[in-house]
């Protein structure tokens, strides 16, 4: 039965693929595998969080059909939150909105605002879900180079006007996954000014707010002057609180973006589960306010930094990053990217995710999470080395810099198929 033709442009999801992959070394017998690929909180989600859940779900009350904007309750504590953290004040009512997951609102806002023969512009290396809305709202992709020597940011100046003209929205995420890199206020001031010059929605993916390191502090999109005139922040409950699987998220600012995005999500799904919002409330209200993000914040410090210092002890060259819980490892030069993390899996049964899994910048890179048991970070890092040592006994590769390896230095453009 023919598919749609938009599908035949599409790249497989790389985190299926490499569950698939590991599902079926399991299957042969193979048991002892380190997964360093997927970003899975290995610790429960907070107690309180729990309890509120069971509570509510007991409640036959909460069993109806969810309001499609989401409860004014986790809306008003969300507006909250996001006074008490980023000292902004927000509109429940109107410039907040409850999603299934930061990725259902990355992905839709593109079919609110993208039309065929738009352009939509995203960081490269990315997120995958910037593109495939954009792709999937009949878009054209055209994707910004992030380069380590202008600290993973964008050149704006680089983008052909020709393009800018039609772009209808521009992704950003920082902390950046997955280089974990943080934006300079410069930076920020910048692209809102371009934006608004060319009437861009600024869709900013703000997943990683609360975890970052050595005295960092992730600021959010409407803290800068003009932030919440442009663009739309997602934020996430996944990493924050350990609860990827519960599929919570936000976005808010722009009230004309929440309202179409409100339409969009209205013609697809049917809102969260009144109990997991319940429990979101509590998250915002209970856990934040105490020790556990920090608890969280210096565990995965630890980690990064336990891994830093097994690459560091081989002379292999990896960056410290100021946030996420992500390491991005150039490969050895000989390799590419996907290479590389076949040849660890097939070998020393470490799972990464291939830096060209979030765009062709990634090429010379994988993506390491911190996200699984410290024994297994450190037994997944131990692997690593092994494998670097042995595959490039010389040491460090000719090249750390993502854009010089792929020989990329210029726009990326993608049409959608058909």
């Amino acid at each position: 039965m023919p598919r749609a033709r938009k599908l035949a442009g599409l790249s497989p999801y790389i985190f299926a693929q490499l569950e698939e992959r590991v599902y079926r070394l399991r299957e042969q017998g193979v048991a002892d595998i380190v997964d360093l690929g997927k970003a899975d909180p290995d610790h429960p989600s907070p107690d309180p969080v729990v309890r509120r859940l069971q509570e509510t779900a007991a409640d036959p009350e909460n069993h109806h059909y969810p309001a499609f904007r989401g409860s004014l309750l986790l809306r008003r504590r969300i507006a909250e939150w996001y006074k008490r953290r980023f000292g902004v004040n927000v509109d429940p009512e109107t410039e907040v909105m409850v999603l299934l997951g930061s990725k259902e609102g990355l992905f839709h806002v593109s079919l609110a605002y993208v039309s065929p023969g738009d352009v939509g512009l995203i960081p490269d290396p990315a997120f995958p879900a910037y593109n495939d809305g954009i792709w999937f709202a009949g878009g054209r992709v055209v994707r910004m180079p992030l380069l380590r020597k202008r600290g993973f940011t964008p050149d704006l100046s680089a983008i052909p006007e020709f393009e800018a003209s039609k772009a209808r929205v521009l992704f950003l995420n920082y902390p950046h996954n997955p280089t974990g890199a943080l934006a300079p206020d410069d930076f920020m001031a910048e692209v809102i000014r371009w934006c608004r010059e060319r009437e861009i929605l600024l869709c900013y993916d703000n997943a990683y707010s609360e975890i970052t390191f050595d005295g960092h502090r992730a600021k959010s999109l409407l803290q800068y002057p003009g932030g919440r005139e442009v663009g739309v922040e997602f934020t996430s409950f996944s990493k924050t609180y350990n609860m990827a699987g519960w599929r919570l998220g936000a976005a808010v600012g722009h009230r004309e973006a929440i309202e179409s995005l409100l339409v969009v999500q209205s013609h697809v799904d049917s809102g969260v589960f009144a109990p997991i919002q319940f429990a979101g409330a509590t998250a915002l209200e209970t856990v934040w306010p105490g020790d556990f993000p920090e608890r969280q914040r210096l565990m995965y410090q630890k980690r990064r930094d336990d891994a830093l210092a097994r690459f560091a002890a081989i002379g292999w060259p990896v960056d410290k990053p100021p946030g996420t819980v992500y390491l991005w490892v150039p490969v050895p030069d000989d390799m590419t990217s996907e290479t590389f993390a076949d040849k660890l899996l097939d070998e020393y049964h470490v799972v990464v995710a291939p830096g060209t899994a979030f765009g062709p910048s990634g090429e010379g890179h994988v993506r390491l999470s911190l996200t699984t048991a410290d024994e297994n970070v450190h037994k997944g890092v131990d692997r690593i080395c092994t494998a670097l040592r042995r595959w490039q006994p010389q040491g460090v590769p000719k090249s750390a810099e993502p854009a010089q390896k792929a020989g990329i230095d210029r726009i990326h453009q993608t049409s959608p198929a058909g």
